[in-house]
């Protein structure tokens, strides 16, 4: 699928507007299909702007990606975001890099910053992700992931960091798929917590971009 940039003026009709994981019990099963689901498709078309809270995620702006996890975070919840990170991010063509503190103006800010709060958390939602500094039509120079809860799975961190880098859900996907679609790996919604890694589809997706 084409990486061109899409500069749109509106979002489109339907299309789920910001980067949020639920939580439920009893998985269902769904057959594996070829799909686009990097940011931005056919069913993700909402322009890369700096939103608030509960606004709408990008891609990162390069592959070399800097991380920082706020102290809000306890320290189990840290240990899973850096192990999906290693185990799942690193061996992409993403380069994860931990700088000594983090960065939040100039040009060169801290890609990604983990957090821990309630605010803006409503429903079932566990996690969400946000664009602070666009830079491109479809690219991001520091994006937001925020955790509802003290304690996170690997599925969730997986998730939320998918979305950091441009991964959409099933529904956002070019052509769109059920939402537990099993190629989507991590990035299914809701969270049953029995996908921790990025699977194949994903992994291709990074690489085609990055």
């Amino acid at each position: 699928m084409s990486r061109l940039f899409r500069n749109v003026a509106a979002v489109s009709a339907g299309v789920i507007g910001w980067a949020a994981i639920f939580v439920t019990s009893g998985a269902t099963s769904a057959m594996a299909a070829p799909f686009d689901n990097m940011y931005p498709t056919l069913n993700a078309e909402w322009p890369c702007l700096d939103y608030s809270a509960h606004g709408h995620f990008c891609q990162t702006d390069n592959k070399d990606m800097s991380v920082w996890m706020q102290g809000s975070l306890t320290s189990a919840a840290k240990s899973t975001i850096k192990s999906r990170l290693s185990n799942q991010y690193a061996p992409t063509d993403l380069v994860v890099s931990y700088p000594s503190s983090a960065s939040y103006t100039g040009s060169s800010e801290t890609d990604i910053v983990y957090q821990q709060s309630t605010s803006g958390m409503s429903g079932t939602t566990i996690g969400f992700t946000w664009c602070d500094d666009a830079v491109s039509p479809s690219s991001c120079d520091q994006q937001y992931v925020r955790f509802r809860y003290d304690s996170i799975d690997a599925e969730l961190a997986c998730h939320e960091t998918g979305h950091a880098v441009g991964l959409t859900h099933g529904r956002q996907a070019s052509p769109a798929v059920s939402q537990t679609n099993s190629a989507l790996g991590c990035m299914e919604t809701p969270d049953y917590g029995n996908r921790t890694g990025l699977g194949s589809n994903n992994i291709a997706e990074i690489n085609a971009t990055y």
